[in-house]
């Protein structure tokens, strides 16, 4: 059993350690059904994991994945595929500029050096997806 399933689970995912067997090695779902990430890595879609306190930086990264998606940087989960939508991706862009101003004065250090750099990644992957989606639309 990982640290994190101990973490999680207590050593005993959902008191189901004797009926699995009590092998609990990496990887191996006990089948108890608790959503828990044990069970994805047998394949089955964690339900509802733990997840860190709420963070602007939290914040701030679930927003920048959303954009690097519609900038075709990661692929559209739904599709699978890269696609480009840059209305989408400047508007998140300008959302992440916005907590950078509306929280001036109220950021640890840490906090104001990953926003701005989240910020400055952000910009210049929009560059770079606007020049690679010229070059496939030229290829066409």
């Amino acid at each position: 059993m990982s640290d994190e399933e101990k973490k999680c689970c207590g050593g005993d995912p959902c008191g189901e350690q004797k009926e699995c067997g009590g092998h609990q090695e990496e990887g191996h779902s006990c089948g108890c059904g608790c959503g828990c990430h044990h069970d994805a890595a047998e394949g089955n879609a964690p339900r509802d994991v733990p997840l860190p306190p709420p963070s602007l930086v939290t914040l701030a990264s679930s927003i920048a994945t959303q954009a690097m998606v519609s900038m075709g940087v990661f692929p559209n989960p739904s599709t699978g595929k890269s696609e480009f939508y840059f209305n989408q991706a400047s508007h998140l862009i300008d959302t992440i500029d916005l907590i950078i101003k509306k929280t001036e004065g109220n950021r640890t250090d840490e906090e104001t050096r990953t926003l701005t750099g989240v910020l400055s990644e952000l910009q210049m992957l929009f560059v770079a997806a606007q020049n690679e989606k010229n070059r496939r639309d030229s290829q066409s």
